[in-house]
């Protein structure tokens, strides 16, 4: 169990650090974080506070409408280790010259290796077993009304694209997190995390084999 929740802590730093690449790059996050973003940029609240606020949010729009269960308690409690790693992540990219930032030749790699690493520590969480974020939860809850989780996860990327593009619009900042890299996400995010938890499960048979034969 031990190893799990290190797992389970190590896969939403990871997805801390890859929120935090894609955002700095600057060429389009995820509808969600896009979100979070363009509210952090109008209020004083910080990055991470934003992302547990919205995830707050939504765990109280699934706790309305889903099933009660008391690792709906685990699931916040971990909401909060992810705002901290983002600020953490973030405020160690603010240590960096600005400058490292600005050529597409670093911003594009930059966004492509953050997709990666999101769908790596997103992995990582789900292969657990343990408590699901509060968007997975809404994802499940909603999978029941509209007939499967693909199109439960496109009404809830869909929301929050379109509350993003409004903020965005009238912040007149929509571009700098709107952009090609938020629809590269939504098109391999799904099948970048089938594959890594494929790999994770892999990885964790052949152990499960080497012990059993070592004993």
């Amino acid at each position: 169990m031990k190893s799990k929740i290190f797992q389970h802590i190590a896969g939403f730093m990871i997805v801390a650090l890859g929120i935090v690449g894609i955002i700095n790059a600057r060429l389009g996050a995820s509808p969600i974080d896009a979100f979070n973003w363009f509210i952090y940029m109008i209020t004083p609240l910080s990055l991470g506070t934003m992302t547990v606020l919205t995830g707050l949010t939504v765990s109280l729009i699934a706790f309305i409408f889903g099933k009660k269960s008391w690792d709906m308690i685990i699931s916040i409690g971990l909401l909060f280790s992810v705002g901290i790693f983002i600020d953490l992540w973030k405020y160690l990219f603010e240590l960096l010259p600005v400058t490292w930032f600005q050529p597409m030749t670093v911003r594009i790699p930059m966004a492509i290796i953050s997709i990666i690493v999101i769908s790596i520590g997103t992995s990582l969480t789900i292969t657990t077993g343990l408590a699901m974020s509060p968007f997975e939860r809404l994802m499940m809850i909603l999978s029941k009304k509209v007939g499967s989780p693909g199109a439960a996860k496109m009404v809830i990327e869909g929301t929050f694209l379109l509350l993003a593009i409004i903020i965005g619009y009238l912040t007149n900042r929509l571009f700098e997190q709107i952009h090609v890299f938020s629809v590269i996400m939504v098109l391999l995010n799904g099948p970048l995390v089938g594959l890594f938890v494929k790999k994770i499960h892999s990885i964790q048979q052949n152990k499960g084999v080497m012990i059993h034969v070592h004993t």
